[in-house]
């Protein structure tokens, strides 16, 4: 199939004593204007590392998680190995700097030096579910953003 996609990396991950770093290429620091007026965000970003074309066919494979004992599809994992290996984290907004382009967060998922594509502001009214569910394996997982800074997820994975 042919790419249908001109994808841009808008600017690339940092990390610095303890806290991370969206920066910003310039020609796209004008688009921050009132970034700063949201709490939170959504991060889209590409997965680099993992976009070999071994990570980019695989569909299928074992659960990486310490109480899944079971083959798991990629649509049904947050794995970075995935046919177009992009990532998407939902983060705190501590500080928008847009003439230097510097968006501070607490944390990212994601590696230092990981391209970022897009930025989204989080609205409650389309990204927050109040009625959902996934599997039994991982009912203990915190409800919230919030909530998962203190959980161990470390333990979670195999």
């Amino acid at each position: 199939m042919q790419s249908f996609a001109d994808l841009r990396a808008i600017g690339t991950i940092t990390a610095t004593d303890g806290l991370f770093q969206l920066n910003i290429q310039s020609d796209y620091r004008p688009a921050l204007l009132h970034l700063s007026d949201f709490s939170h965000a959504l991060i889209l970003w590409w997965a680099d590392q993992a976009a070999t074309e071994q990570d980019r066919n695989t569909l299928q494979f074992p659960a990486p998680y310490a109480k899944a004992n079971h083959e798991i599809g990629t649509f049904a994992s947050r794995s970075p190995a995935r046919p177009n290996p992009i990532g998407l984290s939902t983060v705190s907004l501590l500080n928008v700097d847009v003439e230097h382009g510097l968006i501070t967060v607490p944390y990212i998922d994601a590696e230092p030096g990981t391209p970022l594509l897009d930025i989204k502001p989080y609205f409650p009214a389309s990204d927050r579910v109040e009625q959902c569910h996934g599997r039994e394996w991982c009912k203990h997982w915190p409800q919230s953003y919030e909530a998962s800074a203190d959980f161990d997820w470390a333990a979670e994975f195999a």
